[in-house]
């Protein structure tokens, strides 16, 4: 029997075209796919070409496949988006960092850029080094700490407004905005992986980069040792 969880939707939008995918998840078979080349050339292009080439598409994957999306994945190149480097220290003495500190160190960071950036929302979290002592290190909670332990983290953010603007398109047709990934940052694992951007996005989903922190909506009960930072959309 066929299911809503059988089938995954993906919205991505860049500067030069929009598109819809479908895929069977039992298989990644891609069943559903249509694009639509454009130009972004004017402040009427969310109107013009975005919300039109949706509402129709939706339609026609509801059509085809008999039965409802309820959500579905936007992955967006856009000039709002941007990122922001974070470095943080602590000093530790002759012991290993633990569980919880750690937690904290990184969970202070996120409430640095949420404090200084009200107007956005994190959709990445990304580790890009741990430093134990000036030595460059995997995992820190392995290893010895002399004098200090040093993270350097990487947020990539979106503007509030333009989320909100395809959470109430996404609306319209009762579909949640599931989660909103970076074309950019997808596509530096493009040279990574074979397969197409759908598949390459599956994957981030899935956690493929280790040292992604994975944010969930707060109504979301987790137990794991990154799964408590939250991120409402």
């Amino acid at each position: 029997m066929i299911s809503k969880n059988s089938f995954k939707s993906y919205f991505l939008v860049s500067n030069e075209e929009i598109s819809i995918y479908v895929k069977n998840t039992s298989n990644s078979e891609i069943i559903f796919f249509k694009k639509k080349k454009i130009t972004n050339d004017s402040d009427n292009f969310f109107e013009r070409d975005v919300q039109p080439f949706f509402l129709e598409k939706i339609e026609q994957v509801e059509s085809q496949i008999k039965l409802f999306i309820d959500d579905t994945v936007l992955i967006v190149d856009d000039k709002s988006i941007f990122s922001i480097g974070l470095s943080l220290k602590q000093k530790i003495e002759n012991r290993k960092i633990t569980e919880e500190e750690l937690k904290n160190l990184l969970s202070n960071g996120l409430q640095q850029i949420y404090t200084q950036n009200p107007n956005h929302l994190i959709i990445h979290y990304i580790i890009d080094q741990f430093n134990i002592d000036g030595e460059t290190i995997e995992n820190p909670a392995e290893k010895m700490i002399s004098n200090y332990l040093s993270i350097n983290l990487r947020f990539i953010c979106i503007e509030k407004k333009l989320a909100d603007r395809y959470k109430n398109l996404f609306k319209k047709k009762q579909i949640l905005l599931e989660k909103i990934i970076s074309l950019f940052y997808l596509k530096e694992y493009e040279h990574d992986e074979e397969g197409d951007l759908i598949s390459i996005a599956s994957k981030i989903e899935n956690g493929y980069n280790k040292n992604e922190i994975k944010l969930i909506p707060k109504k979301v009960k987790k137990r794991g040792f990154f799964e408590n930072f939250f991120l409402s959309i």
